[in-house]
């Protein structure tokens, strides 16, 4: 892909998540897994594909809005109850609780989507053929994506909107969470949940941050990966550095790897919130013409530390899911290592550091030191760095092993 020929902001969005990507997921043995059929798959599928949805009666679901004020819950909301995306492959997935049930409840108009990088977030461009803003909805997917099972119960729901408050409130630039609903159990019905914790649903997630950014968005990876369709282009970093007309070192040392330090750095210390801030949930914007550039960030699936915000005396109470050590029994510091060390360090920013060795020569020490300049938060991390062990757990448990190595980003 040609940055030149780029014409319209969400069509290279929607491009670089299903395209940009090759060579961007060799950091796991497990990364590049997708359980997905080919007609919804990010690379093999269509231009689009559509989603299902079903009409939810206040009996059998909840809708849910975050604080954050949006149009889009309007979109899934109005008379009874609420409108219920499902992915095509949660629908065949021989365990999606409730399948009787939402197999008797009335159709509604179907979501036209693009697929996003990790498949089972989507981009909605219509719905029931008509345009709408263009967001993200999140959904419910019963099976394996890379490491984990991707289910979206009805705590996740609550946690997600309930960390975008706060990351909003901390003036993180995210993309809210707006809303979310969830369907089960049914209350007379035999309906294969456990209780309502086993609920599953969806979220609905703006495209634009609540701050001033570039128009001109891409995920992280897209910024290191390959072009699929064709490989031969330059990484767009190489072109973004181009056509700034900057030093390499600085453009990469002071507009992607300190912004994304800082930002994590300030979220982990003003709510005790971790991002998880790899190639797929790092977002960079950028305006070439007026040299502008932001680092933003996506999905609020993360982990809460209660003693960090008891001490820092955080209002608000704590989420139904992913509080340390609550719900999560390790070391808050083995957990922030995962998110900084590993999301972050590993699988993100070495990365851009082997492309700028290999385009410009620049020397991986660096952007190491740019990175540790730019942290700030030590009493946060431990001494080494801990990552998942590697056991694939059929019960979508995971363990954490300290891998003796020093962290380099900080």
């Amino acid at each position: 892909m040609r940055l030149i020929d780029a014409r319209d902001p969400i069509a290279l969005w929607q491009y670089a998540e299903r395209y940009l990507g090759v060579g961007t997921r060799t950091y796991s043995p497990y990364a590049a897994d997708l359980d997905i059929a080919d007609a919804y798959h990010p690379q093999r599928g269509a231009a689009t594909f559509e989603v299902p949805t079903f009409r939810v009666p206040p009996s059998a679901g909840v809708f849910r809005t975050a604080g954050h004020p949006s149009p889009l819950p309007a979109l899934y909301t109005g008379g009874d109850g609420f409108l219920l995306p499902v992915h095509p492959n949660a629908l065949d997935a021989p365990d999606l609780a409730g399948a009787g049930v939402l197999a008797r409840l009335a159709r509604g108009p179907s979501l036209t989507v693009v697929p996003s990088a990790n498949a089972r977030t989507v981009f909605v461009t219509a719905i029931g053929g008509r345009p709408v803003e263009p967001h993200f909805v999140k959904l419910h997917y019963p099976r394996r994506l890379s490491r984990f099972t991707r289910r979206l119960r009805r705590p996740v729901i609550e946690l997600q909107l309930w960390v975008s408050d706060e990351l909003l409130q901390a003036g993180t630039p995210v993309l809210p969470e707006v809303g979310g609903g969830w369907f089960g159990p049914h209350p007379t019905l035999d309906d294969g949940f456990a209780d309502d914790q086993d609920a599953w649903g969806f979220l609905i997630r703006a495209a634009r941050p609540a701050v001033a950014a570039p128009a001109w968005t891409v995920p992280l990876f897209a910024l290191y990966g390959r072009d699929l369709h064709a490989p031969a282009d330059p990484p767009l970093l190489e072109q973004l550095v181009d056509a700034f007309g900057e030093d390499p070192a600085t453009f990469v040392a002071t507009r992607v790897v300190a912004p994304m330090v800082r930002m994590w750095c300030a979220t982990a210390a003003a709510t005790g919130c971790p991002l998880e801030t790899h190639g797929q949930n790092t977002l960079f914007a950028f305006d070439s013409r007026a040299k502008r550039t932001k680092v933003l960030y996506r999905d609020c699936a993360i982990y809460v530390d209660s003693a960090l915000r008891a001490a820092r005396g955080l209002p608000g109470g704590l989420p139904p899911a992913n509080v340390i050590p609550r719900d999560v029994p390790l070391a808050a510091d083995e957990v922030f290592s995962l998110t900084y060390d590993s999301f972050m360090g590993h699988h993100a920013l070495s990365y851009i550091a082997a492309l700028a060795r290999t385009t410009w020569g620049i020397p991986e020490a660096v952007l190491h030191d740019a990175a540790r300049a730019a942290f700030t938060t030590p009493a946060l991390l431990p001494d080494t760095v801990f990552y998942y062990d590697n056991v694939l757990y059929d019960n979508g448990d995971w363990k954490l092993v300290d891998t003796g190595e020093p962290p380099s980003w900080r």
